[in-house]
This record gives C-alpha cells, sequence and structure tokens, in this order.
C-alpha cells in the first residue's frame, strides 16, 4: 500500500465521563485537534510541526490530507478498542469518502495503535505528531512497527522512533515516498556515491542518489545521509552517514525469523573521514561533505566465487587465441564468456 495523494481523515474526539484519572475535556478541544493537524507552530521557533506539514515533509509532496474533525462521542468504560467506532461510524465514513479514522483521546501516553492496512487509529492528545502519524501510517500504508527489536532504527526512522523524524530510504521507497530508482545497487567492487541527505526533498539531483544498497539478497545493506535539514529531522542525535542492514524479505518491513526487519549498524552517524567496516568485509567511509550530503566510497570484499570465474574467463580467452578455431566452438566459448562476464559483474569481481 501507498499514501499518495491526499487521503480524507476524521478526527473523532472520544472522551470517558468516568475514567480514571478523570478525562479534562478543553472547551476548546476541537480547535486543539485541527492545530495539531493543519498548523502547528513551533512558540520558539514558528517552524510549523503540524501532522500536515510532516507528512508533506516526508513525502516530498507525495503525501497530503484532508482532515475532518467529526462531533464529539463519549463511552462509560476505561480502556477504547481501536475500532471501537466501527459499527456506529464505519460505514457512515466510508461512504463520505474518507479514507481512515481516528479516535483522538484524553488519557495519558501509550495509547497509540492502529489497524495495519486497516481504518481505524487511536491515540492522545498529550502525544507527539509523530505518534500521529505513525499510527495513520500504519492504516494508509499497512507499514509495519520498526521498533519492537534491540538494534532498531532509534530517531533515524519514524516508524522505529514516532518521533516525528523522516523514514529512512527502505522506508520511504516501500510506502511509495521514494523512486525505486533513487536508491542505487552497487554491483562493482568499489565506487564513490553522492548521496543527497534523506529529509531534503527527493528524488535526488542528477549525479545523486538517496540511499546505496549493497547486496541483491536478504540480509543486505544500505547506506544513506542524515542532517538536521528541516524541523523534523532536528530531532534526529546525529549528523552523517549511516549503515543499516535489511533483514526481511517483506515489503512492508514485517519481522521474519523473530529477527527485527532492520538493524541499524551505526549507533553514531559517519562524520567526515570515518570508516565502517561490516561482519561481511564491506567498507563504507565518509570521504567529502557537499551541499546537502556527502560523498561515500563503498567496498565490499572479493566474492570467493570471483577466482573461479576469472580463471575460467582466462582458459576461454586462450582458447579464442588459437588458430584454426572451429566456428561453431568459437561461437560456443563467446556465449560462454558473456555469461561468465555476467556473474563476474553481478558479483563486483574485478580482472
Amino acid at each position: 500500500m501507498t499514501w499518495i495523494g491526499r487521503k480524507k481523515l476524521a478526527f473523532v474526539p472520544l472522551f470517558r465521563p468516568n475514567a480514571h484519572p478523570p478525562d479534562q475535556i478543553p472547551t476548546d478541544w476541537e480547535k486543539q485537534i485541527l492545530q495539531r493537524v493543519l498548523f502547528d507552530p513551533n512558540p520558539t521557533t514558528g517552524a510549523d510541526r503540524s501532522l500536515r506539514a510532516y507528512i508533506h515533509a516526508a513525502s516530498s509532496g507525495r503525501a497530503d490530507l484532508d482532515a475532518v474533525v467529526m462531533p464529539r462521542e463519549s463511552v462509560d468504560q476505561q480502556d477504547v478498542p481501536v475500532a471501537f467506532l466501527e459499527g456506529k461510524l464505519g460505514a457512515q465514513l466510508r461512504s463520505q469518502g474518507f479514507n481512515a479514522a481516528a479516535i483522538v483521546m484524553l488519557g495519558g501516553v501509550g495509547a497509540g495503535s492502529a489497524q495495519s492496512g486497516g481504518f481505524w487509529a487511536r491515540f492522545v492528545m498529550a502525544e507527539g505528531v509523530g505518534v500521529w502519524a505513525m499510527e495513520l501510517m500504519h492504516c494508509l500504508t499497512a507499514f509495519r512497527d520498526l521498533y519492537p527489536f534491540d538494534g532498531n532504527m532509534r530517531a533515524f526512522d519514524e516508524m522505529a522512533c514516532a518521533c516525528a523524524t523522516h523514514p529512512s530510504a527502505y522506508t520511504k521507497a516501500a510506502i511509495g515516498w521514494l523512486d525505486a530508482s533513487a536508491v542505487v545497487s552497487q554491483k562493482v567492487r568499489a565506487k564513490d556515491h553522492k548521496l543527497h541527505t534523506v529529509g531534503l526533498v527527493q528524488p535526488p539531483p542528477s549525479g545523486r542518489v538517496a540511499a546505496v544498497r549493497i547486496g541483491s539478497e536478504v540480509p543486505f545493506l544500505m547506506v544513506e545521509a542524515r542532517q538536521k535539514v528541516d524541523q523534523f529531522d532536528a530531532n534526529i542525535k546525529s549528523e552523517g552517514v549511516i549503515v543499516y542492514q535489511v533483514q526481511t524479505s517483506d515489503p512492508l518491513g514485517h519481522a521474519q525469523n523473530n529477527t527485527a526487519p532492520v538493524k541499524l549498524l551505526t549507533e553514531t552517524a559517519l562524520k567526515l573521514g570515518q570508516k565502517f567496516t561490516s561482519s561481511s568485509g564491506v567498507t563504507v567511509q565518509v570521504k567529502n561533505a557537499i551541499p546537502g550530503g556527502f560523498t561515500v566510497q563503498i567496498e565490499r570484499p572479493a566474492d570467493p566465487r570471483c577466482a573461479d570465474i576469472l580463471r575460467k574467463i582466462a582458459n576461454i580467452d586462450e582458447k579464442l587465441d588459437e588458430e584454426g578455431l572451429d566456428v561453431n566452438e568459437r561461437k560456443r566459448l563467446l556465449i560462454a564468456r558473456g555469461q561468465l562476464e555476467t556473474q563476474a559483474q553481478q558479483l563486483g569481481c574485478s580482472s
């Protein structure tokens, strides 16, 4: 699922008359909800930290929302399931063109929940825009949480922290907020790449990429640049280049084999001149700072199959140099050589 274009969202205020502790109902509750969703300036900087501003920034303008605050509802029970209002309002809201709905409550933090790929979300006023965004993204994209496992992405991915930072390139690509072409796969042994910081407007300009993927099968590595470029990624803990490992083949981040779907390998982002070496021998070095990003050199270790492939190519070359070689045999050798060259290129072998 992707969140592309404008989605019509219903926000339903719900209070509990006998809650413990009691719900403190603001006189301007509906206004406060609209402020959180449409325009919520930081009192110090003036930067808009609203839900709509976040979705627009994180998606590079690909996603938007049309918010409608519905009439208040009440229920005399302490715990309110995420789909509590489905029977009363679900069909009505869908018939009115709503794509999702959220129950907005007044209790303490920790209420954030959603139907993944479904219609209903739930959160409270005390929770930040990161929680509101995460739960609605669950509904509209079906992308899963990245935080249940140790070694998750921390503040480098909204779906790991619910802290209103930008999703990683992996997550953005999965939900349609980043073109697949913006993530390049490194097939050669060593190469320099110009990384366009993920929090900037995407797609990247000519000559740059949003991220680099190393490896054709799970698990594979991803490399991207992160900087405090806006009011949302101002919340990341460090700036530079991060390396993480994708450990699931599921396109929407579902965990497999009880393993974290994405594992951050650089707790602190790499700074200029620093180098990271993975357990498989892949090295990532930050060579230069460029406006809005960094140049990195990525080098893969030689694949153990390369020696045999290169030896076979050399043997074929010797046979092709022989005089009086039969035309059909030459054709067969050239085909075999081409197949070996393709394998060598895929493995990053260098002659």
